[in-house]
């Protein structure tokens, strides 16, 4: 507008007649009577059809002499337009007026690029994690297969491994119908915290269905070649165990275990998975049998092996604590109590290997002519 207004008359500025036509349409505009749109796109489709309103008036551009440098200017002009056109904003005068260029302004969250990086939010998924975070699966005494870990993923389930996630399994396969169960320190554990020890049917049945199927249908309820061995009745553990986790947190619910040294790993599991048996059960561990340890001697239960070694016997605060009412259990009997799921009588000497030790010698002294024997030879 500055450059083809009155006041600068001696620019020599070659500006084409369409831009002077626009530049004109642009300074009647009153911006209080007739303010501009807000929208870009209505913006140009009106700058458009002002222009193209006007092809047909005179051209408001100074008369020059010659009317043959008239027609050379206006073709000059009309070439430029054209070729300035797309920069302004302004329609080709061969596109019809019913098309319109546009500036189209993309809304950000609608642009492949940020819509690719949103998760969905389906009904679907929402259900998927909710199901994968309740269902936990755990394989004991068999391997998962391939095909067993998609079956799982299929369901919408999760499957743990480690020993650690055992006490948070809420379904366990024990056997794929081939083997028999076997009395593992992830069985101990998930026998202390559900009753949904299962077989390899209720999976293949749930992926079939593409759902997790009722657990009670699919239970473990007998296993004769197990129970012959293990000396347990399957269906009467499940039972127990869903007693004792009701009435005191599990079977060892308010106890206090003390596990003597040289007993992990000596017929029995490691340190650490003793460990996760006993808090499993529902037990306090004892790292010390020292005074300030120990809150209730009564209730605690020492651990040896099967028999007892003297030194476990022989262990500082061990006569101590069993003088006030503790009791001392070897490894079978903790095994016996996790695969039954029963609090067994911790005061029977069938459970104190050491104590039942002393007392057969104590019944059967060597006699006196053994002695004289052996004093000869």
């Amino acid at each position: 507008v500055a450059l083809t207004s009155s006041s600068s008359p001696n620019l020599d500025v070659n500006v084409p007649n369409s831009l002077v036509k626009t530049a004109a349409m642009l300074q009647s505009i009153d911006p209080k009577t007739n303010p501009l749109p807000d929208s870009t796109e209505e913006t140009v489709c009106q700058i458009d059809d002002a222009v193209g309103n006007h092809d047909d008036e005179s051209d408001h551009a100074p008369a020059t002499n010659a009317e043959g440098g008239n027609r050379k200017k206006r073709a000059t002009g009309s070439a430029n337009n054209q070729g300035i056109s797309g920069d302004i904003g302004v329609r080709d005068p061969n596109i019809p007026t019913s098309v319109c260029i546009t500036a189209t302004h993309h809304d950000r969250e609608t642009t492949p690029r940020h819509r690719s990086s949103r998760k969905r939010n389906t009904p679907t998924s929402g259900r998927r994690k909710e199901s994968k975070d309740n269902i936990r699966v755990m394989f004991t005494g068999v391997a998962p297969t391939k095909k067993h870990k998609q079956m799982i993923n299929d369901i919408g389930a999760m499957l743990i491994d480690s020993i650690e996630d055992a006490a948070s399994a809420t379904h366990v396969i024990a056997t794929d119908g081939k083997t028999k169960l076997r009395r593992t320190p992830k069985l101990m554990i998930c026998f202390c915290k559900t009753s949904n020890i299962l077989g390899i049917e209720w999976l293949e049945q749930s992926a079939k269905e593409q759902k997790v199927l009722d657990p009670n249908d699919f239970l473990l309820l007998s296993d004769r070649e197990a129970e012959k061995t293990y000396n347990f009745k399957l269906s009467d553990s499940l039972k127990n165990g869903s007693i004792a986790r009701a009435d005191r947190g599990g079977v060892l619910g308010g106890w206090y275990v003390y596990i003597c040294s040289g007993v992990a790993g000596n017929k029995a599991p490691s340190a650490k998975e003793l460990k996760l048996i006993v808090e499993a059960a529902g037990a306090t561990m004892l790292y010390s049998l020292a005074e300030k340890n120990v809150i209730d001697p009564a209730k605690s239960i020492i651990i040896t092996s099967d028999p007892a070694t003297k030194s476990q016997v022989k262990e500082r605060g061990v006569d101590r604590v069993t003088s006030m009412g503790g009791h001392i259990c070897t490894t079978s009997w903790l095994f016996q109590t996790m695969i039954t799921q029963s609090l067994a009588d911790v005061s029977d000497d069938k459970n104190m290997g050491h104590r039942s030790k002393r007392k057969a010698e104590s019944k059967s002294p060597p006699s006196t002519g053994k002695r004289k024997s052996a004093r000869r030879r």
